[in-house]
């Protein structure tokens, strides 16, 4: 058959069918690129890490594209500049890009297949909350600039207002996956929903991870992900915390069983983590209020310089049990309690059940207001 008999019937039957189905195709466009001429097209390598496959220059209309195979339907990333944006591309996809390099928001629109289409669908719920957020912590940031001696006020100010703007986010995204669990999108949204609030659908994203391990059962980022909440399960609100055994800084070895018929907040944290230490006073306030009321704290520290965990004790008056296995990141315990990021924090009741996760300033306050 000549050429142009095929040319003629991919016109007749529709482009799409006579599509190259070995490798898919970015087509970009991006206002406002200023000085930046090179575009990177990254990806998922061994270790789990995004790293670049692929480059290619602008031309003279700021357009571009990539071409690439997959052998599944898969995650990428562009980075422009300082900035990147996330895709999702399998063999056969053409997908039209676009956005402006001085829209702070981060904010892009992607086109030509259903997982691009709901990948702009989604960006349109975090632009909303990105913007808010990125607005936000500008006026702080100048508040905290004119008024140094207020900086630690204005931070726990900073965090409760962003928790309450996350509020609507994550409802939005958990209705986004909900709405869409066999694309890996809602997966995507899973992620981001994990990196803003870890614990507020802590329940739920585990109930989701077991149904995409089983939807995309050869995509190694969602089984990580599945694994990652198998080990969530365990320490997820309702579960018997584990036992956590270490020595103070004396050398006696103190348990968490120890403290078995009262609440007790276990407290990860470290000498060297500066949102751990404007914590601390939060923690100090609540432990002055409540321990005459079958109440105390019990402090884990991430540290491994035995002086430094003991001068922050003593500067930053933290006057309840300490304990650590001074190994930093090695710790059992933290490992035990899934912990990756500090402050971390469980708050368990006199039966040894977890009740709540990662409260801070007011709302911990007013948790135990209600729950003593």
């Amino acid at each position: 058959m000549g050429k142009g008999i095929i040319a003629f019937l991919c016109l007749a039957i529709g482009f799409v069918s006579c599509k190259n189905k070995t490798e898919f195709v970015i087509n970009g466009a991006v206002k406002n690129k200023g000085e930046v001429q090179k575009i990177y097209l990254y990806a998922s390598n061994n270790m789990g890490q995004m790293a670049p496959i692929d480059s290619t220059f602008f031309d003279e209309n700021q357009e571009f594209t990539l071409k690439y195979k997959s052998e599944k339907p898969d995650f990428f990333q562009l980075v422009i500049g300082n900035k990147s944006y996330m895709l999702i591309a399998s063999n056969g996809d053409e997908i039209d890009f676009k956005t402006d390099l001085r829209d702070n928001s981060g904010a892009y629109q992607v086109e030509g297949s259903e997982e691009a289409e709901k990948i702009t669908a989604y960006n349109k719920i975090t632009t909303t909350f990105t913007s808010k957020t990125g607005a936000m912590a500008e006026q702080y940031s100048k508040m905290i600039g004119s008024n140094p001696g207020l900086k630690d006020s204005l931070i726990a100010e900073y965090t409760a207002k962003s928790q309450e703007i996350a509020k609507p986010f994550l409802k939005d995204s958990y209705d986004f996956i909900e709405a869409n669990k066999k694309s890996l999108t809602a997966f995507f949204a899973a992620n981001v929903m994990m990196g803003v609030n870890a614990t507020a659908y802590e329940s739920q994203l585990i109930a989701y991870s077991k149904e995409a391990k089983a939807n995309f059962p050869n995509n190694p980022a969602v089984q990580a992900f599945a694994q990652q909440m198998e080990m969530a399960s365990k320490t997820a609100i309702g579960q018997l915390a584990p036992e956590v055994s270490a020595e103070t800084p004396e050398g006696k070895i103190i348990k968490l069983s120890d403290f078995k018929g009262k609440y007790v907040l276990l407290d990860f944290w470290a000498s060297w983590c500066a949102p751990c230490r404007q914590e601390n006073p939060n923690i100090v306030k609540v432990y002055q209020q409540f321990k005459g009321k079958n109440f105390t704290v019990l402090g884990f520290s991430l540290d491994d310089d035995k002086g430094k965990w003991q001068q922050a004790i003593k500067a930053d008056n933290l006057n309840w049990t300490h304990i650590s296995e001074m190994k930093q990141w090695d710790s059992e315990n933290a490992r035990l309690y899934n912990v990756n990021a500090i402050p971390a924090s469980f708050l368990i009741n006199p039966e040894g059940k977890i009740i709540a996760k990662n409260l801070r300033g007011e709302e911990l306050e007013a948790f135990l207001q209600k729950t003593l």
